[in-house]
């Protein structure tokens, strides 16, 4: 009797893992050990709705994965051309299949539709999503089989763009791209290519945009709580024709943030502090005074002012002028102290010379409070000065230089005065030795077929950092020479931005105004080694030298 109970309590506890082990295995879950999984999931053809077929009206589709899915809810199912689809034809997930239900939907004659699935499915273990998955069926006997390719890329350095997403739009209302997703669309792989498949003839709008991780629609929703990370276009209405269209590069632009003053700073005598909540140098300021120096220090924009008196001061972009400043007549009496911002290096180049830059402009220099000395020798060194045009609070010393001796530079107190009377209270002090040509490169440069109507900014880049003090404005002409003294050995190239709105700075695009980002070229100079000249000539009616942006 005994013996049966214990053989029956075993043989239920024998079932029992059994069944436990049935129910795990039956759960989907991560796999440990081995490789990690970077592929998506792959559609099973034999247990998957027949793709491209004609003559099809299904009540659904289903599409049967190798894996265990999820459906990434920001990422939406699209079928175009667009279908009002009710609460029974929301897809859904059945173990590894998506099911799209059609049922009771009007489908209409002779169109070829695109469920365009995109990478809203991933797998349940390591997230990886699908790519462009698409699924296409045509209600008579054609499919559409028109396509559009081109490349998306980042509007300023050209860099191509991986996901991005280009969009065409049956509906040519202007405020299409803005309100509601697209009849076609399509991403960029990483070399910022795409194309779009399967579209009819005709005419479209064609907007490009990098989509915000948190959106569940593909237009550009810019008052939306997740709006694109940026957006570019194409000016005109494009025609799709049987076959390939190819429209070329569309250049995306960040959107524009609006400006703001976080903080304002008048408690000295002589300068107005605005920090702003981006990069100073593309803001615009609209002032009643005029007699303001600007000077722009990464977030900071600061005007210098010799006269005392009240401005309404509009801070904004592109007209649009978002923050209202009132500056006071009154105010303290004393500027801020005159202090030294930069000075030389180790070792000067000897054509330019040392350099001091100072927190304010410079009204006089007293040259008898200033005294340049060579080595241990007591005797004074003549010397001459130069002050930066653009801002006169930087100084460089010139002199008759020896380079085999190191040289030392007193600034005596009072030798200074800045535009608010502040004059440096200490010795400024600096020992520096020089370097001759010799070790440095020249590049003498000419552009020629300029329009003699536009302006252009040019300026050297080493490894696409503007190199300082290198950048040069050229308004209404047909050439420029220029030359640039001084360089380490390098490999330069020469930017040319074409200055379309005339404000001495690039403008990114704006898709609300309709602007496009302003023209960019870079040509690659040959590499300059020291003491050797390289003359260069950029030809700007030749548009298939250099890169163009």
């Amino acid at each position: 009797m005994t013996r049966s109970i214990l053989a029956i309590v075993g043989l239920l506890l024998v079932l029992l893992a059994q069944m436990f082990t049935l129910q795990h295995c039956a759960t989907p879950s991560s796999p440990t050990g081995g490789a990690r999984d970077t592929i998506g999931p792959v559609l099973v053809l034999e247990e998957t709705t027949t793709n491209f077929q004609t003559n099809f009206r299904p009540e659904e589709i289903v599409l049967t994965f190798d894996e265990w899915v999820e459906q990434d809810p920001k990422q939406q199912i699209i079928i175009s051309p667009p279908l009002e689809l009710g609460e029974d034809n929301q897809p859904y997930l059945r173990r590894r299949s998506l099911v799209i239900p059609l049922e009771g939907l009007a489908l209409r004659d002779s169109v070829t539709y695109v469920v365009n699935v995109g990478s809203a499915i991933k797998d349940l273990n390591e997230g990886n999503p699908t790519e462009n998955l698409r699924f296409v069926f045509a209600t008579g006997p054609i499919l559409d089989s028109a396509a559009v390719t081109g490349t998306l890329v980042e509007d300023f350095t050209g860099e191509p763009l991986d996901g991005a997403t280009f969009t065409l739009y049956g509906n040519l209302a202007d405020t299409a791209a803005l309100t509601e997703n697209p009849t076609y669309f399509a991403q960029s792989d990483e070399e910022g290519q795409f194309t779009v498949f399967n579209i009819r003839p005709g005419k479209y709008r064609a907007v490009a945009l990098v989509r915000n991780p948190g959106a569940t629609n593909y237009y550009a929703d810019l008052t939306g709580t997740f709006k694109p990370l940026s957006t570019g276009f194409i000016d005109t209405i494009i025609t799709v024709a049987d076959g390939s269209t190819d429209i070329g590069t569309v250049r995306l632009s960040s959107l524009p943030i609006p400006t703001k003053v976080i903080n304002l700073d008048t408690s000295a005598f002589g300068e107005i502090i605005l920090t702003m909540n981006q990069a100073a140098k593309g803001i615009d300021l609209k002032t009643i005074r005029t007699d303001y120096l600007r000077y722009n220090d990464k977030d900071t924009i600061k005007l210098y002012y010799q006269e005392r008196g009240q401005d309404t001061i509009y801070v904004g972009r592109d007209a649009v002028f978002n923050d209202t400043i009132v500056v006071e007549a009154t105010g303290s009496s004393s500027g801020r102290p005159l202090a030294v911002v930069a000075g030389p290096k180790n070792r000067v180049f000897s054509v330019t010379g040392p350099s001091f830059t100072f927190n304010q402009p410079l009204e006089t220099i007293d040259t008898s409070l200033i005294q340049l000395r060579k080595d241990t020798f007591p005797d004074r060194q003549t010397f001459s000065y130069l002050l930066d045009t653009v801002f006169p609070g930087q100084i460089n010393f010139r002199s008759a230089w020896d380079l085999q001796k190191p040289f030392f530079l007193d600034i005596l107190p009072g030798a200074l005065t800045a535009w608010n009377g502040s004059q440096n209270k200490d010795t400024i002090s600096s020992k520096f030795n020089l370097d001759g040509p010799e070790k440095f490169g020249i590049l003498t440069l000419k552009a020629i077929n300029l329009d003699s109507s536009a302006n252009y900014i040019l300026r050297l880049l080493d490894k696409d950092k503007v190199i300082p003090g290198t950048s040069r404005y050229i308004s209404q002409q047909t050439a420029y020479n220029g030359k640039f003294e001084g360089l380490k050995p390098a490999t330069y190239k020469v930017e040319i931005i074409y200055d379309i709105n005339r404000n001495q700075r690039y403008d990114a695009g704006d898709f609300l105004l309709r602007r496009q980002p302003e023209l960019i070229r870079r040509f690659e100079v040959p590499a300059l080694k020291a003491d050797w000249e390289v003359e260069e000539v950029i030809d700007l009616s030749n548009q298939d030298s250099g890169s163009q942006m």
